[in-house]
């Protein structure tokens, strides 16, 4: 919490603290919105970035038609492994790794900050809390699979 404080300008109150699936936590004030991570670690990294200057905030939900593709790989490779047993677990073994990265990219959220070449991505713990937290201050995309509305 003193990386927090020490960050915000002098009278600034917290308005916000949501946490992040991946620890650490998101922190809205009235003026900057800061992004903390390794809070357990004894050197948090901190971004602060001015709520002015955040551009645009999309959220990706789950994909399901990647998830019933990885599904279908995996069904396919097990099917396949009476023919070829290696050709057929390397099928399974790829759906199943493509499913777990899907579940686990669920609700990423990407902020894109003006005059950074690359957007902030997070993973909020709560994705409907943190997109009724930044409503009001940006008009927050919802996308599947990463394409937006």
């Amino acid at each position: 919490m003193t990386a927090i404080s020490e960050a915000l300008p002098d009278g600034e109150t917290v308005r916000e603290r949501l946490a992040l699936r991946t620890g650490g936590s998101v922190v809205l004030s009235d003026d900057f919105l800061l992004v903390v991570t390794g809070e357990g670690s004894g050197d948090p990294d901190l971004t602060r970035v001015a709520l002015d200057d955040v551009a645009e905030v999309t959220v990706e939900e789950f994909d399901y038609f990647l998830a019933v593709l990885s599904v279908l790989l995996v069904g396919y490779g097990l099917y396949s492994v009476p023919r070829s047993a290696a050709l057929g677990l390397a099928f399974a073994a790829f759906g199943a790794a493509s499913l777990y990265w899907t579940y686990r990219k669920r609700g990423k959220a990407r902020i894109k900050v003006e005059g950074r070449a690359k957007p902030i991505s997070l993973f909020p713990a709560d994705t409907d809390a943190f997109t009724s937290a930044l409503r009001p201050l940006l008009e927050v995309e919802t996308g599947d699979g990463g394409e937006s509305e």
